[in-house]
């Protein structure tokens, strides 16, 4: 009777069938609580009513089942503690109850459940310990606790887990070191501690599980080098040390671990130069390592690695060129070199970023994994944004904070499927290029503090998506394009601020003949065109004003409230239409 779409609750008159061996009831739309009868079905040797609706608490009664081998009630509304006596249960060799209510701690009667071959608790609210017999669970393959209240320290009775291939603990409150031990259950294929309060080193005897494909220890305080032995870890294809304290270099030995996919060891305090040997990880699609003290130079061997989607050297010490041959970086979506040294040109070639041509709409996550993700920072409409999925709209190139010089190439307005440009903060010179509009999906576009001349291109009001604008601090000239939504990017003003050649709205300065003059001359104008002018600034500032009320008092806190970053966007999005749609308005009535 699973997968029928059946509701209600579940009748206590089941309990009749005194020969059931399976119930089977799973997704499904059931609601309500278990009976607490299902204990008399003393003959069942599987229960499954996992994705349902069912509430309250987990029958005590589930104890008298002696013959069960499953226990599937996971991704429910359960609520209240596992029941304490649930250990006596001895048959059972699977047990999930993850993603559900329960609280209280994790019983140590579990420990006693010998047979037991994967337990998954995660995403409740367990708090306490784990228990410190759980090395009793000697055939356990897989051991699931993430993302709930746990404390303590790591038990090292884990070591005795020899037939262990799955350990995830991480999104808890542990404490203490990493156990030398664990090197002991070399069966571990994917291991992850990640964001807990875990201090000390990084064992060295890591190096011994030459099985392991996942491991994630960041967001935790551990410190010290990088041991060397962990490269005798071929057959990894994630690694993530971010956000911790280590120090030391990163060691030409990388290129052993020749199946990686995904390296993130930023927000660190790594030195020393970046090897030359990471060209020769070809399968790496995400390369992290954002706000260390590395320094020299880009290695030109990264143009090598075809199938990297995330380039991120954000916040370190780099200096000389940006790479300047791009074409083989088709699938990079997200370039981040900001906050750098760097000089010279934005190569040319940064329009063959292939994957960046035109729009795509897959969402950026861990393949065929949903508990691990990349966790990636960007300065999204100026604001320093975390994000765990990378959607379609989550591609950007950020050079900004470093000493680039010269023109901005033309061969970057090819990137229509661009969502976020920031060239800020250097010395590029001469004109914005014209086509600069081509880029239709644009939607945060930052050229400030450059030394950038010319006229705005007109062509920038044809990009309807574009929710953030700054040109400020430049040498522009002339008149400020006008448009229905381009008009909303910079009310006050700011977007244009210390261009002192600019003229027209929303700036001060009124334009005549194609000269600038401060507002103050009203006899090079007439007053007909004065009252125009005002009649619309003064029904566009309280159109939009209305709106802006409503979006920045209440809108902050139904954005607060989503937390998640596909909505975020999405809500920015409909306000830009309601804005457009005003002034569009207002524009007819004039």
């Amino acid at each position: 009777m699973y997968k029928n779409n059946l509701n209600g609750s579940i009748p206590t008159s089941l309990t009749n069938l005194t020969s059931l061996a399976n119930l089977w009831l799973y997704i499904n739309q059931l609601s309500g609580n278990i009976p607490q009868e299902i204990g008399s079905l003393r003959t069942l040797t599987s229960v499954s009513l996992y994705t349902n609706n069912l509430i309250g608490s987990i029958p005590a009664s589930l104890i008298n089942l002696t013959s069960l081998d499953t226990l599937y009630l996971h991704e429910n509304q359960l609520s209240g503690i596992i029941p304490l006596d649930i250990g006596r249960v001895t048959s059972l060799t699977r047990l999930y109850l993850y993603k559900n209510n329960l609280i209280g701690s994790i019983p140590a009667s579990l420990t006693n459940l010998t047979s037991l071959d994967t337990l998954y608790l995660y995403e409740n609210q367990l708090s306490g310990i784990i228990p410190l017999e759980i090395g009793r669970l000697r055939s356990l393959t897989g051991l699931s606790l993430f993302a709930n209240n746990i404390t303590g320290s790591l038990p090292t009775g884990i070591n005795n887990l020899t037939e262990l291939e799955i350990l995830y603990l991480s999104e808890n409150k542990l404490t203490g070191a990493i156990p030398a031990s664990f090197g002991n259950s070399t069966n571990l294929r994917e291991l992850s501690l990640s964001n807990n309060l875990l201090t000390g080193s990084l064992p060295i005897a890591l190096g011994n599980l030459a099985n392991l494909a996942l491991l994630g220890l960041d967001s935790n305080s551990l410190s010290g080098i990088i041991p060397t032995n962990i490269w005798q870890c071929t057959n990894l294809t994630y690694l993530n040390l971010g956000t911790n304290n280590l120090t030391g270099n990163i060691q030409n030995r990388i290129e052993t671990v020749g199946e990686l996919r995904y390296l993130l060891l930023n927000e660190n305090n790594l030195s020393g130069t970046l090897p030359k040997s990471i060209g020769k990880l070809k399968y790496l699609k995400v390369l992290d390592f954002a706000n260390n003290k590395l320094e020299g130079n880009i290695p030109a061997e990264l143009s090598l690695l075809h199938d990297l989607q995330i380039l991120s050297l954000r916040s370190n010490k780099f200096n000389g060129s940006i790479l300047e041959d791009m074409n083989h970086l088709r699938q990079l979506r997200i370039l981040d070199l900001s906050q750098n040294s760097l000089t010279g040109l934005i190569p040319s070639s940064i329009g063959n970023l292939k994957k960046l041509i035109s729009r795509f709409n897959d969402t950026f996550s861990i393949e065929g994994d949903a508990w691990m993700s990349v966790r990636l920072k960007m300065m999204i409409k100026g604001n320093k944004i975390e994000f765990v999925l990378l959607y379609s709209y989550a591609s950007s190139i950020d050079l900004s904070c470093n000493n680039l010089e010269g023109k901005i190439p033309k061969e970057i307005t090819l990137l229509k499927g661009l969502y976020l440009l920031n060239l800020s903060h250097n010395h590029l010179s001469g004109d914005i290029p014209l086509t600069l509009g081509d880029m239709s999906a644009l939607e945060s576009l930052d050229l400030s503090w450059n030394i950038l001349s010319g006229h705005i291109p007109q062509s920038l009001t044809s990009i309807d998506s574009l929710g953030f604008l700054n040109l400020s601090y430049n040498k522009l000239s002339g008149k400020i394009p006008r448009g229905d939504h381009f008009e909303t990017l910079s009310l006050g003003g700011s977007a244009f601020f210390g261009n002192d050649l600019l003229c027209g709205f929303p700036t001060e300065k009124v334009c005549e003949g194609g000269r600038n003059t401060s507002a103050g001359d009203t006899n090079q104008i007439t007053e007909v065109e004065e009252d125009q002018d005002d009649a619309h600034e003064i029904l566009l500032f309280y159109g939009v004003s209305a709106l802006g009320f409503v979006v920045g008092f209440w809108g902050l806190f139904i954005v607060l409230l989503l937390k998640k970053e596909k909505w975020w966007f999405g809500y920015w999005r409909i306000i830009d239409s309601v804005v457009i749609r005003i002034i569009s308005c207002v524009h007819k009535s004039l």
